[in-house]
């Protein structure tokens, strides 16, 4: 009896430490790229977010600007993804509605050289809540669902209110698109 009351009490000390802990840090500072020209790092970026999902929405060479559609946060069950860089990310995917949106920035470094910088920005749906007057309709607080089935109809007037919330930037996502693009930039 008192090692299963040890074991418990063990085993809640650790649930509640691992809770305590703080995210993990990610260097804030994303790094920078350069190449010999800009027409080779805009082609490796756009080849290495074609590859991890992301659909070109701006493309200019000339201006040394490329900017991707947003990407809905990949789920635990789409293996397949790369856009979930690290624990944290994958968690919030999992459990909100969330959407990556990558920009990548070519300017030039010197008289001979190119720097390419990479800006990932996540957003979240937020949806308003519907009144709620007793528990039982608890399970239709943001949409039409009832407790037997969930729905996603939405009414007229929290269609309208819905809109995506910006998070911040995914530091740990730009380091690792930086590090693919230099991988690309070196295979030739």
């Amino acid at each position: 009896m008192t090692h299963r009351i040890l074991l418990f009490l063990s085993a809640l000390s650790a649930v509640g430490l691992a809770g305590c802990c703080g995210p993990a840090k990610v260097d804030a500072a994303s790094e920078t790229l350069s190449a010999a020209d800009a027409e080779t790092l805009m082609a490796a970026a756009q080849e290495t977010l074609g590859r991890m999902l992301f659909v070109m929405d701006k493309y200019d060479v000339e201006a040394g600007y490329l900017c991707t559609r947003p990407l809905r946060g990949g789920q635990f069950f789409e293996l397949w993804r790369q856009d979930n860089a690290s624990a944290q990310a994958f968690g919030q995917a999992n459990l909100d509605s969330i959407r990556r949106t990558v920009e990548v920035f070519v300017e030039p470094a010197d008289n001979t050289r190119a720097q390419l910088r990479c800006v990932v920005t996540v957003e979240r749906l937020t949806l308003p809540p519907l009144p709620v007057r007793s528990m039982s309709q608890m399970a239709g607080m943001y949409t039409m669902g009832t407790q037997v089935r969930q729905s996603l109809i939405l009414e007229r007037e929290q269609a309208r209110k819905m809109e995506w919330v910006s998070l911040g930037h995914d530091h740990a996502l730009e380091n690792r698109i930086l590090t693919q693009i230099q991988h690309r930039l070196r295979k030739g």
